[in-house]
């Protein structure tokens, strides 16, 4: 079984980058998706395609850095990636309102608390609700922290982290309610439970 969740990743590639499209509210359809990563002919948009190649990249970085470090310059790089001729600033860290030595003080922290945590399900469950509740970029949170969330599961061999297309109003209330009050506590049980795909719940389905 070792290295199994990364084969499922790259199996579920086009599935994860379509869902992904669907979060961030393009409506890109699977058919659309794989037609861009296969550069054959469909009918789209341009956000759309550079949406579904810059995605395509970014978890191409993720596939080459398993195993390194979480930190800020990780995060950087994969908002980099993302935002490639999508949005300005891409890959720098936003001002969130306090002195630049503070800001840093405080990232830092955040990172070396989240990296102690032992479960490895659950520090990528809280990565990804650092990220977007931090919002640490521009734009292109919700992305980064998808990516981040996998990157742990992958390396720790345990599966990927998608959010289906019939739950996300689900998750897109919680994610409000989450921003509002700042406990993570039903997010993260939702997430547990619907967006987390096992290696070996997943093997099992195709036996």
């Amino acid at each position: 079984m070792k290295d199994a969740a990364l084969a499922m990743a790259k199996r579920l590639l086009m599935d994860s980058i379509w869902k992904s499209a669907n979060l961030e509210g393009l409506g890109t359809t699977y058919s659309k998706t794989e037609a861009i990563i296969r550069n054959a002919p469909t009918i789209t948009t341009a956000n759309e395609v550079l949406f579904v190649i810059n995605m395509k990249c970014a978890w191409q970085f993720l596939f080459n850095n398993l195993g390194r470090y979480n930190s800020l310059s990780y995060l950087e790089e994969f908002n980099r990636i993302v935002g490639n001729m999508l949005f300005r600033k891409r890959g720098i860290i936003r001002f969130l309102g306090m002195p630049p030595k503070s800001q840093l003080y405080f990232l830092l922290s955040k990172l070396y608390e989240l990296n102690e945590i032992e479960d490895p399900e659950l520090r990528a469950l809280k990565y990804f609700c650092f990220i977007t509740k931090t919002h640490l970029f521009l734009d292109g949170n919700k992305r980064v922290a998808q990516l981040m969330a996998n990157k742990i599961l992958i390396e720790n061999d345990i599966g990927i982290f998608q959010i289906n297309i019939a739950d996300q109003e689900d998750f897109k209330a919680l994610l409000v309610q989450f921003y509002r009050s700042g406990n993570d506590t039903k997010i993260i049980e939702f997430m547990k439970k619907k967006c987390v795909k096992h290696v070996a719940e997943e093997y099992a389905n195709l036996k």
